[in-house]
């Protein structure tokens, strides 16, 4: 082989080498946009779900204090139906304030919703376990000193357990 042919093998190995490495630097850059891209997405997206979300984390805590016991019972009137009837009134103000606010769910993460399910059913469960303790025709305020008494023995946990995660959740994001 000549020098020429030598040099000409050099100087395209030094082309090939030089292409290879600006094709990684250019795909290094790429990436680095794509990642920019992304983040400043993600940045709007905040801006714009920000409100919304902190809008959904409180109406999911005035639920949960709405369908606590004593809101219920303060809220349905007690005095003037049976112990029947007001059951059947909380339950349905229970269902009602979970259905009202069903589509938040997409706000928070699914642990989160899983705590304010077990709420919603921890306590229709201690409404209907009051109930069992009462005469059906006994007065709405016998209903209602059941429930209390209830609450107070084995406190209604679930309810503080979901206001708790969802201003967990809160805190993480704002």
């Amino acid at each position: 082989m000549t020098i020429t042919h030598e040099i000409l093998i050099v100087f395209i190995a030094a082309a090939i080498a030089v292409i290879v490495t600006l094709l990684y630097i250019f795909r290094l850059w790429l990436r680095h946009k794509e990642r920019q891209w992304a983040f400043v997405l993600r940045q709007d997206n905040n801006k714009a779900l920000g409100p919304l979300k902190i809008s959904a984390y409180e109406r999911l805590v005035v639920m949960l204090e709405r369908i606590s016991p004593q809101s219920l019972v303060m809220r349905n009137n007690a005095g003037s139906v049976q112990a029947a009837m007001l059951q059947i009134q909380i339950i349905r103000s229970i269902r009602e304030e979970f259905e009202h606010n069903i589509s938040l769910q997409m706000y928070v993460s699914p642990e989160c919703w899983i705590k304010i399910k077990k709420a919603k059913e921890e306590t229709s469960e201690l409404v209907k376990l009051a109930f069992t303790k009462v005469r059906p025709e006994s007065s709405g305020i016998d209903l209602s000193q059941e429930i209390f008494k209830l609450e107070a023995a084995v406190g209604n946990s679930a309810i503080r357990d979901a206001i708790f995660a969802i201003r967990s959740e809160m805190a993480r994001y704002f």
